[in-house]
Parts: C-alpha cells; sequence; structure tokens
C-alpha cells in the first residue's frame, strides 16, 4: 500500500488565523498523481472557491509536469476539484 500524501501550506499558518482545518481529496487524472507522488505539488499561492453548483475547486495549485510524460501531459495550473463530505462542504458555506 502506498504512504499518504500530504499536500501544505506551511506560510498560511503565519500569515493568516486558520479558523477551521480540513482533509479534502483531490480528483486528479494521468501524469499529476505521478508528480504529486515525486513531491512537485506546490500551494503557496492557491485558494479555494465555490462553482455555481455548490463544488469545491482548488485555484492556482501548482503541479509541475511530469519529466517522462508525453506530449499528453496535465496543464500545471489547471482548475482541480476537492472532494468532501457532504455536510463538512455545508459547513464551509
Amino acid at each position: 500500500m502506498q504512504p499518504k500524501i500530504n499536500i501544505r501550506n506551511k506560510r498560511a499558518r503565519f500569515e493568516y488565523e486558520l479558523l477551521d482545518q480540513f482533509n479534502a481529496g483531490i480528483v486528479l487524472g494521468g501524469t499529476e498523481i505521478k508528480s504529486i507522488r515525486l513531491g512537485k505539488a506546490n500551494i503557496t499561492e492557491s485558494f479555494c472557491e465555490f462553482n455555481e453548483r455548490g463544488e469545491l475547486f482548488i485555484v492556482n495549485m501548482q503541479v509541475e509536469e511530469y519529466s517522462h510524460g508525453s506530449h499528453y501531459n496535465h496543464k500545471p495550473k489547471a482548475l482541480r476539484k476537492l472532494l468532501l463530505q457532504k455536510k463538512r462542504v455545508i459547513q464551509v458555506i
């Protein structure tokens, strides 16, 4: 079994007062998974926002392109959907 991968924004603790903390999954595809396993993800400049359907997305998350990928590599700063339990989404809203 693969070890769990945590992506943290350490700078946020120093610049902001965090009132709540949530664990969320991210919808990934293709080479994004391999890049994140190699530790090539950065959420320092990221933020979350809801769309009109009430789904939560992370904006400006940097996932570097996979070095062994082909021309079908992912976009480094694509919009990525976050997976939260429905009661947590309601809590955030």
